[in-house]
Parts: C-alpha cells; sequence; structure tokens
C-alpha cells in the first residue's frame, strides 16, 4: 500500500459517510476509521467491523486496547473485512483513554505493546501498523523514542504514523495537545535515518501539503488530520500530485449532488445528520459558506434543501470547483 499521503483517525469525524465524501476527492489516500476499541467490538456491536464501502479502500481499521487476547480476537473477525491494514494507536492523549491504560498511554510500557503487536500479528494476515507520539510527558525523545521504535520493531512491524509531538497527559486537553507541544520534524526525520528498513508516515501540523511534500521527501507520507477535515476541497489535486494518477476532477455541485444521492440510500436519521455536518467544511472559504452551513442543519429537510444549495453553487460559484 503506498502510503505517500493519508488522512488520520479523528473521533467523531472518520466515520464512513466522511470518507464517502474523501473518495469524491481523491481515489488513492488511504484513510482510517475513527479508534475503536477492542471493548466496543467483542461486547457492543460488533457491525463497527462493517462500517465501510468497497470505494473505501485502501483503508486502515485503527484499534485501542491494551490486551493481546482481546487484540488477536478482533483481528480475527478483521479478516472477514476488506480492510487494508490494521493500526494500533499508541497516541491519542485524552484522559479516558489514558484511564484505560491504551493510547499514548502505552508508550510508557513497551513490553505490553510488543506483546499486543505480537498477538496481533500471528492473528492476522493483514499489515499491523502503530500510531505514536514522540514521547509522553517527561520522556527524553532521543533516547527513549529510539529505544521504543527498536523494541517494537523486534516484533517485524515496519509501518510508523509519528504525530510530531509529546503527549503531555493528565495537564493537557485533548485539543491543547495537538496545538501547544512543539511540532518536531526533525526528530521524526532523525527516525528515518536511524531506522531506514522502516516507513516512517509523519502527522501533525501539516496544511501546505504540496510544498510540505518536499519538505519530507525523506519519509514515505504525510498524514493529515483536522485541515483535511475542515477544508475537503484541498484534496482535490492528491492523486495528481501525490501519486501520477488523474484526479477526479468533479464540480462542487457534482460532489453535492453524489453526497446527497448517497444520503437518500441512507434510512437512519443520525447517519443523514452526521453526513450533512461533515459537508460543512466543503464550504469553507466560499462566499455565502454560512447560508449553506445552515441549510446543512436540518436533516429532515436535506432532500429540498439539495435544490437550494445546487442552485447557490450554479449561481454563485461557477468557478469553484
Amino acid at each position: 500500500m503506498d502510503r505517500s499521503f493519508c488522512i488520520a483517525p479523528m473521533m467523531a469525524r472518520t466515520d464512513k459517510h466522511f470518507r464517502y465524501l474523501v473518495r469524491q476527492l481523491t481515489k488513492k489516500a488511504v484513510l482510517f476509521t475513527e479508534m475503536i476499541h477492542t471493548n466496543s467490538i467483542l461486547f457492543g456491536n460488533r457491525n463497527k467491523l462493517d462500517d465501510y464501502f468497497q470505494i473505501e479502500n485502501p483503508i486502515v481499521l485503527q484499534l485501542g486496547g491494551n490486551d493481546p487476547e482481546s487484540l488477536s480476537k478482533v483481528c480475527q473477525m478483521a479478516e472477514n473485512y476488506n480492510y487494508d491494514e490494521i493500526n494500533l494507536n499508541l497516541g491519542c492523549p485524552s484522559p479516558k483513554v489514558k484511564s484505560g491504560n491504551f493510547g499514548a498511554a502505552l508508550m510508557n510500557h513497551p513490553e505490553i505493546v510488543k506483546r499486543c503487536l505480537v498477538a496481533m500479528k500471528e492473528n492476522s494476515s493483514k499489515t499491523i501498523s502503530v500510531k505514536i507520539r514522540l514521547g509522553i510527558n517527561d520522556n527524553d525523545i532521543d533516547e527513549s523514542l529510539d529505544d521504543f521504535i527498536y523494541q517494537l520493531s523486534e516484533t517485524g512491524i515496519k509501518v510508523f504514523y509519528v504525530h510530531a509531538r509529546k503527549a503531555i497527559l493528565d495537564k493537557l486537553s485533548p485539543k491543547d495537545n495537538r496545538e501547544i507541544p512543539p511540532l518536531n520534524y526533525a526528530r521524526v526525520k532523525k527516525l528515518k535515518k536511524d531506522f531506514p528498513n522502516l516507513e516512517i508516515i509523519i502527522n501533525g501540523g501539516i496544511i501546505d501539503y504540496f510544498n510540505q511534500k518536499k519538505e519530507f521527501s525523506e519519509l514515505d507520507g504525510i498524514m493529515i488530520g483536522r485541515e483535511a477535515y475542515s477544508y475537503p476541497r484541498k484534496l482535490k489535486n492528491i492523486d495528481s500530485n501525490f501519486y501520477g494518477i488523474a484526479d477526479a476532477n468533479r464540480s462542487l455541485s457534482d460532489i453535492t449532488k453524489n453526497m446527497f444521492d448517497y444520503f437518500e440510500t441512507l434510512d437512519n436519521q443520525n447517519d443523514i445528520k452526521k453526513g450533512l455536518i461533515h459537508m460543512h467544511g466543503l464550504y469553507n472559504g466560499l462566499k455565502n459558506a454560512k447560508k449553506i452551513r445552515i441549510l446543512l442543519s436540518n436533516s429532515c429537510y436535506f432532500k429540498p434543501a439539495k435544490n437550494e444549495i445546487i442552485d447557490l453553487i450554479n449561481d454563485n460559484f461557477k468557478n469553484v470547483a
């Protein structure tokens, strides 16, 4: 799988409806599910694994958890689904995740992580990867990070998605952890020099996709989070710039029509509501974007809103694709 351009897993954002929207703009970008805890699959809604469409590939299933047996069971279940890769989250800094001793908190427990990864690899034919931070709290990001990567690579793991910040647990909120700890791109680049046999994909603060592609040319890919969600139209030239294939070149009105046609296939009103919210970013930066977002805000009104929004696009945004 070519990981040149990836869209990060984001809770309450990268669900199947947003991924359907992204596929209107790029065929090749690697998509992630939201992080799903193993317990929610094993003891809750097993249908969570079925939340994808064939149109979404390449797609990565991201799991949260710290129990090798549970992770192995979910990996076995995932064999029946068309995911290209299974990723273990070792970077989420939220208090809830930390209290469950998974996510970023596991960076202090490499032996547990190794047992988890070995169990996952033994029970899956898919690529197993990890998403990490540079460290947590007072960890030394030079010695401790290299040691952590080395220990995990001993299990045979070769794909590392690296958020180029530390996670400060307990003291900072998840939002602050995305903004306050300083970015350290140089440290991620050094990882690639220290471990040239591993795939290193960089994440964190990347907003100028095409220029930063050059900045990170020695790495194996870049991963975009909130910027892709807030401004999905920026994805429209990804395929040609990162993969050398023709872009979809769908107009904004065509993308809008496709999304509304998709909503017509959904029976659940909550699903429609989520999908409409994900569309808000499509119109960011445009004149009358606020009016369009208001029209999108009533999921019971979405059918008549379609024609009104298309009219706004055709009448006022003829030069926007």
